[in-house]
């Protein structure tokens, strides 16, 4: 009698796991969700190990190139009701006294997070902000415009390049705040600098597919998708291992010192009573009489070997070997038109699409040295205008300084600002920041 063969029915997963295809499917999908999950994962990393309110405060008032170039920091400083975010250009990371970094001390109730160097013109803020996204809906910021900046040409590759941040860029492209309507025209903008993100080829693609449309177009953006993602898992890689780099060389006292009146004081308003009945806790409110009077006083020590207003050290150095051959060197400059009035527009829509609540700064160029140097009183007037009527235009908050260009003690060299002429801005930011 023969024997029956027994079989065993093995359960239908052992042999999905047995079907190398099946293998290799679940292998891939393993590792795209670990790519895509990177980036929250870094932010979570860094946000619950090494950030709080002190800690944010003290990395906005020490700025530096990694934070410029990240989101992490950026976001945790829109979080902090206690923070406003300053963005600019060189006047960010000059801090001289009577800049909001020394004025806006932790007892005023308000410190500033300073966003910015020589070289972030408007464009770079374009991309900075969209990069926030939802962040900074209903959220204050002052945004510096310096006229300099609307010269023909607008921001030069060169400068571009060494301001560019590859993961703002592909942020704003992710951003869902911004319609793709204006997604399209950040990418055409962008796609003038190939250069910078050279070391970036997907971002590059993912860029030139913006403006396009069909199914072909669909299919490559599914394409690139994967390789995309990849580029920008390692961006944001890299920003919080920076971050949490530069939060380790903060000194300790500085992060206390700011710790210490994050967590139990709120900002002053003009009543001991808010809009809704809630009591809110005094601070200590800069006396501004005394400080313009002893802002006088040091701009006269400061400026008196010299025409333009300027600081008698800087004017010795840089202005004076070089004094001749400036002389109508900016005869033909011409700043009634620019891109950089095309890359306002942008900030602008960027700024209203995530419903953010910004202040507007005109700096003032130094009027003295501009007519030295050729540069026509037209030609500055025709550029304030300009701005002030954009930014108007679209219902922003301004604070046109540039009536005050021929003002003494007000800049300490061609551009930036000193003595009295910050203490003027600092008086109306700190209004702003009041204001409800």
């Amino acid at each position: 009698m023969a024997l029956r063969r027994m079989t065993i029915n093995e359960p239908t997963t052992l042999r999905q796991w047995r079907n190398p295809l099946f293998a290799l499917l679940l292998a891939i999908s393993l590792f795209a969700s670990t790519i895509f999950a990177i980036p929250s994962l870094c932010q979570f990393w860094v946000e619950n190990m090494d950030l709080n309110s002190g800690t944010v405060a003290a990395m906005g008032v020490n700025p530096n190139f990694d934070t410029f170039q990240g989101t992490i920091l950026q976001k945790k400083a829109f979080e902090n009701p206690r923070i406003l975010p300053l963005y600019g250009s060189s006047e960010m990371s000059m801090i001289y006294d009577y800049h909001p970094a020394k004025v806006f001390t932790p007892e005023t109730g308000v410190t500033p997070f300073l966003i910015g160097k020589g070289g972030t013109q408007t464009l770079i803020h374009v991309l900075d902000l969209a990069a926030l996204g939802e962040n900074i809906k209903g959220k204050k910021l002052a945004i510096f415009l310096t006229p300099q900046w609307y010269g023909t040409g607008g921001i030069s590759q060169a400068t571009f390049e060494g301001n560019f941040s590859a993961l703002h860029a592909y942020k704003a492209l992710e951003n869902p705040q911004l319609s793709s309507k204006l997604k399209q025209k950040l990418a055409q903008r962008l796609l003038q600098f190939p250069k910078a993100y050279q070391d970036f080829p997907y971002l590059q693609k993912v860029l030139a597919l913006q403006e396009k449309s069909g199914w072909n177009a669909q299919i490559m953006r599914i394409f690139y998708a994967l390789p995309a993602q990849i580029e920008y898992a390692a961006l944001a890689s890299q920003d919080a291992v920076k971050t949490k780099t530069n939060i380790k060389n903060l000194s300790r006292s500085a992060v206390a010192k700011y710790s210490q009146y994050s967590s139990n004081l709120q900002i002053a308003s003009s009543q001991v009573k808010g809009a809704r009945g809630s009591s809110v806790l005094s601070t200590v409110r800069p006396k501004w009489d005394k400080l313009q009077a002893e802002a006088i006083a040091q701009g006269k020590e400061a400026t008196g070997n010299n025409p333009f207003g300027m600081d008698n050290t800087f004017y010795t150095t840089n202005i004076l070997p070089k004094l001749q051959e400036r002389k109508d060197s900016d005869k033909t400059a011409k700043y009634s038109s620019s891109p950089e009035y095309e890359d306002l527009k942008l900030l602008m829509n960027v700024l209203k699409e995530e419903g953010a609540k910004p202040l507007f700064v005109i700096l003032p160029m130094n009027g003295r040295w501009a007519d030295y140097t050729g540069i026509s009183r037209t030609e500055r007037k025709t550029c304030y205008k300009q701005l002030a009527q954009m930014v108007q235009r679209e219902g922003f908050v301004l604070a046109d300084f540039s009536s005050h260009e021929n003002e003494n003690y007000y800049l300490r060299d061609p551009w930036h600002l000193a003595w009295k002429g910050w203490l003027d801005v600092d008086e109306v930011l700190y209004q702003f920041y009041l204001t409800n």
